[in-house]
């Protein structure tokens, strides 16, 4: 981890509200996180993963029926689907990250859109954290809806990405928001993302809801209905759409 002595530095640590030597180490809150989240015994039990929930854009009046499978170490697929904006699939199969929908057509991700991909869809992303980003690094204090909170940066692999924010509560580990930045087909979009409603499912703590913020402006909502870990995946649930499949031996 580089370390950056420069007065710009000190004046941000300081506006945190402590000065390096006062805060605790990014991995430290990550490591609270792990444990608060069920530990790194039960993060590392399962190997499968299957979740149900909806998808909602309250102002359009929109709501999806979202269904997501994964397994370790790194398979993913998920499935919204809505009257207005019919099916939306995405997935990764190890090696192509890819998507469907009405908005973007067949797609092949890549650069910064497969390197987000492979992040989501790692099975035990915080376990292997240091694989996939370069540093973190803890900014200072900040409140989250009246909690305490300790502010942190992680910086993903040179080129896949630009730094995330972390907001942790001081008291229970949690995590209680992110910002990310977005590459779609409408250039990059910030997504404020409040995480909520934490439960245990199967000795994981869990957030059940998140309520996502695009560009500051349009409101999304997650909420989960069931998780399910252990689960038996169906046959060819990763495997590649035959329109995907296509533009990969076309080499597009």
């Amino acid at each position: 981890m580089k370390r950056i002595l420069s007065i710009l530095f000190l004046t941000l640590l300081w506006v945190g509200g402590a000065l390096a030597s006062d805060l605790p180490s990014a991995e430290s809150i990550i490591d609270k996180f792990i444990e608060a989240s069920g530990g790194k015994a039960a993060m590392a039990k399962y190997k499968t993963a299957h979740a149900t929930g909806t998808f909602s854009i309250p102002a359009m009046g929109l709501t999806a029926d979202l269904e997501i499978w994964k397994q370790a170490p790194d398979l993913s697929c998920s499935r919204m689907v809505s009257e207005t904006l019919g099916t939306i699939s995405e997935g990764y199969n190890g090696e192509v990250a890819w998507e469907i929908s009405m908005m973007t057509g067949t797609k092949v991700k890549e650069g910064v859109e497969l390197a987000a991909a492979r992040r989501e869809a790692e099975f035990s992303i915080w376990l292997r954290w240091k694989d996939f980003y370069q540093k973190a690094e803890t900014l200072g204090s900040d409140e989250v809806d009246g909690v305490d909170c300790w502010k942190v940066r992680m910086t993903p692999n040179e080129g896949e990405g630009e730094p995330e924010i972390q907001w942790f509560a001081k008291d229970s580990g949690l995590a209680l928001k992110s910002v990310t930045t977005m590459k779609s087909e409408m250039g990059e979009m910030s997504v404020e993302a409040y995480i909520l409603d934490y439960q245990e499912v199967q000795g994981l703590v869990l957030p059940m809801k998140s309520r996502q913020v695009l560009m500051g402006m349009q409101e999304m909502v997650m909420e989960m209905k069931k998780f399910e870990f252990g689960v038996e995946i169906p046959a060819g649930t990763f495997d590649l759409p035959q329109e995907v499949q296509a533009l990969v031996d076309a080499g597009q």
